[in-house]
């Protein structure tokens, strides 16, 4: 059976508060997860560790043959375009015994209506 490594990936920033709330979503999925053979970790493109190439070697070395790196990007710029393929196809030829995908971003998905409108009102009193 394979086993899964979800890699919720974030641009990563200088202030550290930032960087704790994409760990903390990591393992609130990890914790809602279904599936035993699955693992999720987080993983920044700059300012914080683990990078994403980090992210992928420590899946790797947890014997995970899958791995979905899940940009939390709401556009699909240079970072979904360029950047992250550019890592995964540089890591890809590491271990090539294991699939390495990248997961489209968040987009304008009508799921996020309702968080957003959350934020408004919070806002609005």
């Amino acid at each position: 059976m394979s086993k899964t490594e979800i890699i919720l990936l974030s641009h990563g920033s200088r202030l550290e508060k930032a960087n704790e709330d994409i760990l903390k979503l990591s393992q609130l999925l990890q914790e809602s997860k279904q599936d035993n053979d699955m693992h999720v970790t987080a993983a920044f493109l700059q300012f914080a560790s683990p990078s994403l190439t980090e992210a992928i070697h420590d899946a790797v070395q947890r014997g995970s043959t899958q791995v979905l790196v899940t940009p939390l990007f709401l556009t699909t710029g240079v970072h979904i375009t360029e950047d992250i393929p550019q890592i995964i196809q540089s890591v890809s030829s590491l271990y090539p015994g294991v699939s390495i995908k990248q997961c489209n971003p968040l987009g304008s998905d009508e799921k996020l209506l309702p968080i957003i409108w959350e934020r408004i009102q919070e806002q609005m009193g």
